[in-house]
């Protein structure tokens, strides 16, 4: 016999207490998102949530995100905006009455039937501004429309069936706020009193055994598939109170069947023990009518349910207040898996001692409602549930279970016929257990997760962690059982008092105390901390006796700021045959060359010692030694200072030089002293960044940028001489006039790295100016001045520059007709202020600085060049060239301003460089369209002689000093530059082209856009 057939109600209030007339409007238009939780209406539009101390798990981070919660009720209005985004596609109906997916509430006594949004609500109601939130705000919906259903199948049971449904489906969470009806009721039909009413001093069965078998193996299935299941307790205790309400009713009280149980007397079937009982032969408000089973007989031989014990929780409901709500049932014979939650204790005159949720839109409300009972307190432990679920994803759900049940408030809440183990704690309950109540449940597999347990665990169980990850255990555990560690890592902050076996896969860790220690073989221990990068390096306390069997590994870390882990014993030490001490770097920093740190103290002495040891600190750590020494109760460990210098790791010339440097400084100083435990690798990274390279290849960057000054001053003088278009230019002057011109200029440009430097980004943008007339009969000379902007980067040595550039000069040129021909001659002059400002970063291991400075140089240059212009046809032109150029830089001593202790004292420094170009200009009009286009293109060789490799030469305080090469300018290369010239109006021109250098060690591409004025 189903529950249907006679019959479900809610488990809630008086219809007449819930009228919307006393329901008041709630409507917060605020953004939820920028509140702090606690100040906020919406957190406190349910007060239930303060009461179960929801606050520090939303303050952690955890808020239920994309747990499944299956909701077994009446249905739900899926468009109602607190479930937006969040319903599971999986809804379904149960009943006959409405097509399968169709799941919103009916009508009952004229009224939507909003038991089931309300419950839902309470779970998981968004937090989105306004109205109210859930527990579990970011939790998945899966309404289930099973409960008041019409269904013509007698053998069908929609809660059973929709219970397996959810399962199927992917359900993490199961709530149920439904059960059978109490009997008998005080009240018939209409408030006619009951004369055959009777208070009776057992739990009458509103099911028969056949119909509650099936609906313990759907249980048994939930659980098998690990899904919590929450159930109410029931609300009949103003019904019948004693017996039959001192527990729970309906599938919570389902693990109490057994045989000895029946036997008791405390619940009672209706029948006469065989396969036709039917509960419909009986008038269930007369309980003269009843005929009742005997408890002995044989059709309970092997009724057992005791294993659902651990796989559900049943929920007792208080009001604000406290109290225990005077309709709620109490948890009695079901303490052992009973919690208190708030379900409300409403009246007329206190409407908001209910718990405020969500209700279908309709029927004139806005879609919130007060109720109360215990079908609103289990929805606080089920949302509860998948709040926990997303903080430890890799527990079971019967580890959930414990978590939450062993994490309540007991203080008020001691008496456990009433209360079981307490009122739900969620911002307890997200710090991990508080007690291992049986052997075996918290046999836990991390899956990978690192996790906290902050809370003190007691009780006679026993901890077993396998699984990758790491598990931290932080409170004061006074568990009974062993602690054995299976897989991946248990680190131990606070403290354990149990014994400690390390299996192969396992790894012991932590800076607090433990009991006795074993590892077996491939077991490891390792002081300190694997998560909280501050504690790396720790003292693991052992209060008891340590034993290290062959092939297992002591791994101590050694920090050159914090020393080494240490392992502290209160007992003996026994190093088996074949152990192992694996030592490696837990953080670079300041170290020293010598030390003697103690990694393992025995205060009833150390037997044995450690025949295999090395690891990567060993093996990776060139500049030191490293040797084991043993006394009777300690195992030290001794470093001193390699013969290995610091250059003699280096790669390259830059690498050699800074290395050498920083051995000139000896120890005691601050980078010789961070130099000392760091591995290869990342020495020569220090040595990189700490070189100041970029003041060395800035140098190139500003003998390259020197070119602009002359191409303007090559380029302006080919337009003066020419009315028609030029080999290189489109016509903007005039020969016989004076020429006031503007060039406006814009490049970026990228130059790779070699062996030895890294590659260099340069832009710079800006403007030249002049003005230029014609002396002598064929003469032109001029003036000029400019500003431009250049930025420098070089990202892998964090160092990137910029600089304001101020040039003057002069200029002269002249041309001569030859032939079909023209021989040019054009000149020039110059020289630029530059105000440099650099930032450099440091950061290599256990160390970093920022590092400024602010310094002027300065660049001199004279030029000239030699062509042939040939206009081969009407649109098409060549120019064959050779031109030379000398540059002279100068940069300024300075000192770098830093944090740390790596600033750089740098020294005057100069460059020398001359540059000869062979090569010529080719140019053709395109003007097809509205706009005069002309397509160029440039094609040189250029040889440089001099000084073509900048040096820098610089020391660290108190170091030797030592030279830097930059990037190089190339000695022989090709040069190449393509672009367009738009001539916009008859004295503009707008200019676009890509340049190139290839060769010599040297690749660098650039873009440039120019525009060109005269007047």
């Amino acid at each position: 016999m189903s529950l249907i057939k006679v019959g479900l109600k809610y488990l809630t209030l008086t219809t007449a207490l819930a009228a919307p007339a006393f329901v008041p409007t709630f409507a917060y238009a605020q953004n939820a998102e920028a509140i702090p939780p606690a100040a906020d209406a919406e957190y406190h539009a349910n007060w239930g949530l303060d009461m179960i101390n929801a606050l520090p798990a939303y303050l952690k981070g955890y808020t239920g995100k994309g747990v499944v919660v299956a909701v077994i009720d009446t249905g739900l209005d899926v468009n109602h905006p607190e479930y937006a985004g969040r319903v599971s596609p999986f809804y379904y109906n149960f009943g006959d009455e409405q097509p399968a997916r169709d799941v919103f509430p009916r009508k009952k006594r004229g009224s939507l039937n909003g038991h089931g949004d309300h419950v839902a609500g309470i779970i998981g109601a968004g937090r989105n501004g306004f109205g109210m939130q859930g527990v579990a705000y970011d939790s998945i919906l899966m309404p289930l429309r099973a409960v008041e259903v019409e269904n013509d199948d007698e053998d069908f049971n929609p809660t059973d069936e929709a219970i397996a449904y959810a399962v199927k489906n992917g359900a993490k969470v199961i709530n149920g706020s439904y059960g059978p009806d109490v009997y008998p009721n005080r009240d018939l039909e209409q408030g006619i009193p009951n004369p055959n009413y009777q208070i009776l001093n057992y739990q009458l069965m509103i099911s028969t055994l056949d119909d509650l078998e099936q609906t313990y193996k759907v249980l048994k299935y939930a659980a098998d598939e690990d899904v919590v299941m929450v159930f109410a307790a029931g609300n009949s205790r103003q019904e019948q109170p004693g017996a039959y309400t001192s527990m729970p009713i309906g599938n919570g009280m389902l693990p109490l069947i057994t045989r000895d149980y029946i036997n008791s007397g405390k619940i009672r079937f209706l029948g006469d023990g065989d396969d036709d009982d039917d509960l419909d032969d009986f008038d269930l408000n007369n309980p003269n009518t009843y005929r009742l089973i005997d408890p002995n007989d044989p059709v309970f031989e092997d009724t057992d349910f005791s294993d659902l014990k651990g796989s559900l929780i049943v929920v007792v409901s208080v009001g604000s207040d406290g109290k225990l709500a005077p309709y709620s049932n109490e948890c009695g014979d079901t303490a052992e898996w009973c919690i208190t939650a708030p379900g409300g204790a409403m009246t007329r005159e206190n409407i908001s001692g209910g718990i405020y949720s969500t209700w279908p839109q309709g029927d004139e409300n806005d879609g919130y409602r007060y109720i109360h009972g215990t079908s609103m307190a289990a929805p606080h432990v089920a949302g509860a549930a998948a709040v926990v679920r997303s903080a430890f994803p890799y527990m079971n759900a019967r580890q959930t279970i414990e978590t939450i049940l062993t994490t309540t408030t007991k203080t008020g809440f001691e008496d456990q016929d009433k209360f079981g183990q307490g009122l739900l704690n969620l911002g307890a309950a997200i710090d991990g257990p508080m007690a291992f109540r049986y052997a075996g449940v918290f046999d836990v597999d991390t899956q990978g997760y690192s996790s906290i347990w902050s809370n003190s665990i007691s009780g006679i169980g026993d901890l077993t962690k396998r699984g990758d990850g790491i598990l931290v255990l932080s409170g004061q555990n006074t568990y009974q059982g062993p602690t054995n560690i299976v897989g991946g890592g248990l680190e131990v902050q606070g403290s354990i008092t149990s014994d400690s076996h390390v299996s192969q896969a396992g790894q012991l860790s932590g800076s607090g105390s433990v009991g006795n220690v074993i590892l077996a073989k491939g077991g490891k221990i390792s002081p300190g901390s694997a998560i909280f990068a501050d504690n790396a390096i720790g003292t693991l306390t052992v209060n008891g006796s340590f034993f290290q069997s062959s092939g297992s590994t002591y791994i101590a870390g050694l920090s050159a700021a914090n020393g080494t882990d240490h392992i502290s014993i209160n007992g003996a030490a026994i190093l088996g045959s074949n152990s192992s001490l694996e030592l490696v770097r837990q953080g670079a920093g300041r170290g020293t060359a010598a030390g003697r740190y103690t990694l393992l103290t025995a205060r009833d002495g150390v037997i044995g010692t450690y025949d295999n040891w090395g690891g990567s600190l060993v093996t990776q750590t060139p500049f030191i030694d490293f040797a084991l020494d043993y006394d009777s109760t300690n195992v030290f460990l001794e470093t001193s200072r390699s013969d290995v210098a610091f250059a003699d790791i280096a790669v390259t010339h830059n690498q050699t030089a800074t290395a050498t440097a920083l051995e000139s400084q000896g120890a005691g100083s601050i980078l010789y002293d961070h130099m000392l435990f760091l591995n290869k690798t990342e020495a020569r990274q220090a040595y990189d960044q700490l070189s100041g390279e970029a003041y060395a290849s800035i140098q190139s960057s500003l003998i390259n940028n020197s070119a602009y000054t002359r191409t303007a001053v090559y380029n302006q003088l080919s337009r003066s001489f020419s009315k028609s278009s030029g080999v290189a230019e489109t016509t903007i002057g005039y020969l016989d006039q004076p020429n006031f011109w503007m060039h406006g200029l814009g490049e970026w440009t990228t130059q790779s790295g070699n062996d030895n430097t890294a590659k260099t980004r340069n832009s710079i943008g800006g403007f030249l100016t002049g003005i230029d007339a014609q002396v002598w009969d064929n003469w032109r000379f001029g003036l000029l001045a400019g500003y431009s902007y250049s930025k420098f980067r070089i990202h892998e040595r964090m160092s990137s520059g910029k600089s304001d550039d101020y040039t003057i000069g002069s200029y002269a040129g002249t041309e001569m007709a030859h032939n079909q021909g023209t021989f040019a001659f054009r000149s020039g002059a110059a020289y630029t202020w530059h105000n440099i400002n650099m930032n450099r970063g440091i950061a290599f291991a256990g160390f970093e600085d920022k590092l400024a400075a602010d310094y002027k140089a300065g660049t001199f240059q004279i030029f000239g060049e030699l062509g042939y212009k040939h206009q081969t046809t009407e649109q098409f032109a060549i120019e064959p060239y050779a031109n030379l150029a000398y540059v002279h830089l100068r940069a300024d001593k300075f000192s770098e301003d830093g944090r740390n202790g790596a600033t750089l004292n740098m020294y005057k420094s100069t460059m020398d460089t001359a540059l000869a170009s062979l090569g010529f200009r080719i140019s053709a009009d395109l003007n097809q369209g509205v706009i005069p286009v002309k397509a160029r293109a440039d094609i040189a060789w250029r040889h440089a002689f001099g000084d073509v490799t900048p040096t820098s030469k610089a020391n660290f305080t108190g170091s030797d000093a030592f030279t830097i090469n930059g990037m190089a300018i190339g000695r022989n290369t090709a040069f190449i530059s393509t672009g367009l010239d738009f001539q916009l109006e008859k004295n503009a021109v707008l200019g676009v082209s890509y340049q190139g250098q290839f060769g010599s060690g040297i690749t660098q591409n650039g873009l440039n856009a120019s525009l060109k004025i005269q007047f």
